[in-house]
């Protein structure tokens, strides 16, 4: 009896549970719409309940009729955009270049998608007081027939910092997607 009871407890737990669910929910974001700097697209980014610096309002450097962008929200937020037009391999052709044997820096990879990767960043060698981990993002995105590679700055982040990115270069749409 005691284990009809329990298979019947647990079967309305499991009947209870709720599916994950795999969309992200952007409450400390706000929406940015890139077309006004010649790139048809959306995406959405940190606002100042974030918590990472970003209670500025969201600026965009660039030369009209140019292929190179740089998003800053803050001083601690800041995604390089360039234009690569029609060329795929770029994603590839990068972690290709990233795995090569370093003399200077350990390269450990934290999170990889299909167009997004995370890694870290090391500083190798004896003399080398501080290691200074830093944390770098870098994506390849197709908007239209064109590929835009995305990346933080060359100094590097904070694994926070590139985690709210992530979520970012995730969210980058073009306008005219269904």
């Amino acid at each position: 009896m005691k284990s009809i009871v329990f298979f019947l407890f647990v079967g309305m737990i499991a009947a209870c549970a709720r599916p994950k669910s795999t969309a992200y929910d952007y409450v400390q974001y706000n929406r940015f719409d890139l077309s006004p700097y010649d790139i048809n697209a959306q995406m959405m980014l940190p606002n100042a309940s974030a918590g990472i610096g970003t209670s500025l309002k969201p600026s965009m450097n660039y030369e009209i009729g140019g292929f190179k962008w740089k998003l800053d929200i803050g001083r601690n937020f800041t995604l390089l955009i360039e234009d690569y037009g029609d060329y795929s391999f770029r994603f590839v052709e990068f972690k290709r270049k990233l795995l090569k044997p370093n003399k200077f820096f350990e390269i450990e990879i934290v999170k990889q998608t299909k167009d997004v990767l995370i890694f870290r960043r090391k500083v190798k060698g004896e003399f080398v007081s501080t290691k200074n981990a830093r944390f770098y993002i870098y994506s390849v995105k197709k908007i239209g027939e064109n590929y835009y590679e995305i990346m933080n700055r060359e100094q590097g982040d904070s694994k926070r910092v590139i985690d709210f990115m992530y979520h970012s270069i995730q969210s980058l749409k073009s306008k005219h997607a269904n």
